[in-house]
C-alpha cells in the first residue's frame, strides 16, 4: 500500500465509499436511532458532508475519513427533512432524541473531530495517525489552539492510538440511561494541543 494522502473533502464518485467507512465505524452507535443498516446507510450517504471531512486516500482509493464540526453541524448533519426523506415523522423524532446525547459542537479555541474511521483491512498502517495530522494541521490553519475528541469507553485500541499521538484526557461524560441503548456508557475527551 502506497503511504496514505490526506486531503479535505471528497468527490461526489467517492461520497457511498466515504459514508460506508463512516457507517461501518459508527453504526453500533447510529443504528438505534436510525432503524436499521439499509436506512442508516442511506441517511449517512446523503448526509455526510465533503467540507467536514478530511480523507485519507490510498492506491487511489478513500482508506479513511476524519470528520470534523464546523459552524455546529458535524461530518453528517442529520436534520429534520434528512430524516424525514427517509423516516415517518414519530420515527423521526425518535431519532432526533436518540441522536442528541452523541452529538457535539464546533468550539472557537479547538477542532472538534466527529469521528475518524479507517479501512478495517487496512488499520494498523498509519492511515488514522495520517487523518489526525491532517486534523492538527487543519486547526492551525483555523488558529485553534487544539484538536478535541471523544473516544468511548469500549473502544481501547482507539485510546492507545491517541495516547500515542499525544492526546491527553480533557473531561469525561456519561450516557446515563441511553448507555444501555449506544452499548457503551461513558467517553473520555482528549485534547492534543496545536504547535503554533
Amino acid at each position: 500500500m502506497d503511504a496514505p494522502r490526506t486531503s479535505r473533502g471528497f468527490t461526489e464518485h467517492e461520497r457511498a465509499r466515504a459514508a460506508d467507512l463512516y457507517w461501518e465505524a459508527f453504526s453500533r452507535k447510529l443504528r438505534p436511532a436510525l432503524v436499521d443498516d439499509a436506512t442508516g446507510l442511506a441517511l449517512v450517504r446523503t448526509a455526510l458532508s465533503p467540507d467536514r471531512v478530511l480523507v485519507a486516500r490510498a492506491g487511489g482509493s478513500v482508506v479513511g475519513i476524519c470528520g470534523f464540526y464546523e459552524g455546529n453541524k458535524g461530518a453528517v448533519d442529520l436534520t429534520w427533512a434528512g430524516l424525514r426523506g427517509r423516516l415517518s415523522a414519530a420515527a423521526s423524532v425518535r431519532a432526533l432524541l436518540l441522536l442528541a446525547p452523541l452529538s457535539r459542537r464546533a468550539q472557537r479555541d479547538a477542532l472538534v473531530l466527529d469521528g475518524i474511521c479507517v479501512d478495517p483491512a487496512l488499520r494498523g498502517r498509519g492511515i488514522g495517525s495520517a487523518l489526525l495530522e491532517a486534523a492538527t494541521d487543519h486547526a492551525r490553519s483555523r488558529g485553534a489552539r487544539a484538536v478535541r475528541l471523544s473516544v468511548v469507553d469500549t473502544n481501547p485500541r482507539a485510546r492507545a492510538l491517541y495516547d500515542r499521538l499525544g492526546f491527553e484526557p480533557a473531561g469525561s461524560g456519561s450516557l446515563g440511561p441511553f448507555g444501555a441503548v449506544y452499548g457503551f456508557s461513558g467517553y473520555t475527551v482528549m485534547e492534543r494541543a496545536v504547535a503554533r
